[in-house]
């Protein structure tokens, strides 16, 4: 397992992911090449030796100063309600499983499918079936299960909209099941891409838990909350028995902490050679020191 690094294959994947907000936020084509314009100009000065959630960060605050709103408010509302209505038949495919947790992180993990970053190109529904029987790539199911077993507390960092709904069935899952009743969930505290928030976090029924509080991270926004990779966030986390990670850019900031268990399925080669598993694929793999 490698460090995440900026890679030259995610410059055209970043111009993609302005391209497609303009047209999720119907911009007329000239203002797009003028947004696209200022987007391109500002990479070209940033330095590439971040990892790829700091350079996204500052292009999609970019966007959203240029456009004056979140072009991605609107689909992630309609991600939210398409996952809601699926969730009685996964909450029942999960309490009826000979293993509910083991389903449960499949069907989480199925979830993060659900991602406008690397792609929007996506079948939430058909994954999910295809998940729930596909051999896992990387398996740590069974440490994260020891790791359960002796926790009274959770943290969940949690990624997309949509897929945030997945999330909640595996914080009831790992509740019911292991008796867990100290749950906080990390959602940003303010828009980029589809990453969930706490309004989403509200939408899909998280604040009707009574052991799950919400926590809010930054998305590269002085205010927005406490950014994943400094200090602080590192002491959040030490004081949680068990942590949880989902999707591609938690592992991006994330992957060099050992303690942490990750719940993925890698979109794009940059992120698969660095897990060391393929594209689609579906992982459950504790962070590892850094190999280079």
């Amino acid at each position: 397992m490698q460090r995440v690094r900026m890679n030259v294959e995610c410059v055209p994947c970043l111009q993609r992911q302005a391209i497609e907000a303009m047209r999720m936020g119907r911009v007329d084509d000239e203002s797009t090449e003028r947004i696209l314009r200022a987007a391109i100009g500002a990479l070209s000065a940033m330095q590439w030796n971040e990892r790829p959630p700091i350079l996204a960060q500052r292009i999609h605050a970019l966007l959203r100063d240029h456009l004056g709103y979140d072009p991605y408010y609107g689909i992630k509302k309609r991600c939210n309600e398409s996952a809601l209505e699926l969730y009685p038949v996964l909450a029942s495919t999960v309490s009826s499983s000979q293993d509910p947790l083991v389903s449960a992180v499949r069907i989480a993990i199925a979830g993060n499918i659900i991602d406008f970053g690397p792609t929007s190109d996506f079948d939430f529904e058909g994954t999910v079936k295809d998940f729930l029987t596909r051999p896992f790539a990387l398996d740590g199911t069974p440490e994260l299960k020891t790791s359960l077993e002796d926790a009274s507390s959770v943290l969940l960092l949690a990624d997309n909209a949509g897929e945030i709904v997945c999330d909640r069935l595996l914080i009831e899952t790992i509740h019911e099941t292991y008796g867990v009743s100290d749950v906080r969930v990390a959602i940003k505290g303010g828009p980029i891409l589809n990453d969930a928030t706490e309004e989403d976090w509200r939408d899909v029924g998280f604040n009707e838990l009574g052991y799950c509080t919400p926590l809010r991270v930054g998305n590269g926004e002085m205010t927005s909350g406490i950014p994943r990779e400094s200090n602080a966030f590192r002491h959040v986390m030490d004081s949680y028995d068990t942590v949880i990670a989902k999707g591609q850019g938690n592992y991006e900031m994330l992957s060099e902490n050992e303690d942490i268990f990750f719940l993925l399925t890698p979109k794009c080669p940059v992120l698969a050679e660095s897990v060391g598993a393929p594209v689609g694929s579906l992982v459950c793999t504790r962070g590892h020191k850094s190999t280079r």
